[in-house]
């Protein structure tokens, strides 16, 4: 049973507890007022009672979220993603040297959050959040602290982010470099086969590189995506971005023609020169080698220079899909799940501005529409 006394600076708590057959107290002060201090000592003998450990608060939070990070996440997902979660954890470790868990408080973190957020984009900030979340929410479920510091918090970058300055061809655009690059088709160069892939189906480059010619439906004219391949680190496959990512898209008519000629190519290739390619893989070139995305990105960069266009990059071709089926009207939902997206609210954030001038298109429509209708004789 707590025993609550008044003190100079407010109200104070005692509780007497046994840990390894030694009765402590714990005693904390500094309450406004008597029920406040009654509440913390009430929260603190359930912690007691569930069999936490109640001086677990006490550990530094650069230490804990180091080794959240070295134990539960370090190996179990890309290197990418190790990444990812040690930006974080290094975040931390400058900001928070020796604060200790207990102490964290709302306040503090959302100070920590504009901090960063001076010079990083809204989507950083938000990586960032969600790891450093994720890591106290397991010091709350191991009840180390009972209140989420993070809770309710704003995240939002001044800086302008890449989806923010989204680049991307429209459809004539599009419509220009597809005939460009079909007049020099050569499976030597792999990369213009690379970029029709992506112009017409919105994989990241990491999946188109991944693809092997199991997962290709010619019958059907399905593609199945459930893997990549991992040119930054293991130069070997690795799964997907995220298990949404992992799906099955219909091709059109030009594109499944297309690879059938490039296998046909490659099984020619493979005759002539004895070369096996190992992987199944479906971008290769006749040596039977998968290309860099730089010199991909160098091709396309060419091209656009070539036909004055904005220079974009492989990643801008997974925009422009999305782009022109949004302008020939259609469906959110069939695109967000084209590109692998986990729900079409990731979709319509990343595609808010051009569905605003489809919409202002829209009105236009309505205004012909109804002075027709207005009109008709």
């Amino acid at each position: 049973m707590a025993s609550i006394q008044k003190t100079k600076s407010g109200w104070r708590y005692r509780v007497s507890y046994k840990e390894n057959g030694k009765y402590k107290t714990k005693t904390k002060g500094g309450f406004r007022t008597k029920k406040e201090a009654e509440l913390a000592a009430a929260e603190l003998e359930k912690q007691l009672h569930k069999g936490y450990d109640i001086n677990a608060g006490d550990q530094l939070f650069t230490e804990y979220m180091r080794n959240w990070f070295e134990l539960y996440k370090k190996g179990k997902h890309s290197k990418e993603h190790d990444k990812n979660v040690e930006l974080s954890v290094k975040l931390v470790e400058q900001y928070f040297q020796g604060v200790k868990l207990k102490e964290l408080t709302r306040d503090m973190y959302q100070k920590f959050i504009n901090e960063i957020a001076e010079n990083r984009a809204t989507e950083t900030v938000k990586k960032r959040h969600t790891y450093i979340k994720e890591c106290i929410k397991a010091a709350i479920e191991e009840g180390i602290i009972t209140r989420d510091p993070t809770y309710k918090i704003v995240v939002k970058g001044k800086k302008k982010g890449k989806d923010e300055e989204l680049k991307y061809l429209n459809y004539e655009e599009a419509k220009r470099l597809i005939a460009e690059i079909k007049k020099d088709m050569n499976p030597k160069y792999i990369s213009r086969y690379i970029i029709l892939f992506a112009i017409a189906t919105g994989a990241r480059f990491s999946e188109i590189l991944g693809l092997t010619w199991d997962c290709v439906d010619f019958k059907n004219r399905l593609i199945t995506i459930n893997k990549t391949w991992d040119y930054k680190y293991t130069n070997d496959f690795a799964d997907t971005k995220t298990y949404s990512s992992k799906r099955t898209i219909k091709i059109d008519v030009d594109t499944c023609k297309m690879l059938k000629e490039l296998k046909k190519a490659q099984n020619e290739a493979a005759i002539k020169t004895g070369l096996r390619n190992e992987k199944n893989l479906v971008f290769v070139n006749t040596k039977m080698e998968l290309v860099s995305n730089n010199a991909v990105n160098k091709t396309l960069k060419m091209l656009c220079r070539k036909l004055g266009l904005k220079e974009v990059t492989m990643h801008s071709l997974r925009h422009t899909h999305a782009s022109m089926l949004l302008y020939r009207k259609a469906n959110i939902k069939y695109i967000s799940k084209r590109l692998g997206h986990k729900d079409i609210g990731i979709t319509l954030q990343t595609y808010s501005h051009i569905l605003d001038e489809l919409e202002q298109a829209e009105n236009t429509l309505l205004d012909e529409v109804m002075d027709d209708l207005y009109h008709a004789k």
